[in-house]
């Protein structure tokens, strides 16, 4: 799996995932790392522990998941009649 983070965030993802395979800076500054983890629950709970620091960039099924999960909280949180 493929995921820009924050560097102040880097220690938070990489001690959750399984291992690191690869790992370089974008030009922003973020890092790119290419991270296992034990399974696609491991994974998007991982990520969605970061918040707005990590962004999945692959694989797709990882990337839907969290924005499905995203606008389900937005929802519940929208504006009530």
């Amino acid at each position: 799996m493929l995921v820009r983070v924050d560097p102040a965030r880097r220690e938070d993802l990489v001690g959750t995932a399984l291992a690191v395979l690869a790992e370089e800076a974008d030009v922003d500054g973020r890092l790119r790392l290419e991270v296992t983890f034990q399974d696609p629950r491991h994974a998007e709970w991982a990520v969605w522990q970061l918040g707005t620091n990590a962004e999945a960039l692959a694989p797709q099924w990882l990337r839907d998941s969290l924005r499905d999960r995203a606008a389900a909280i937005a929802t519940c949180y929208g504006v009530s009649s």
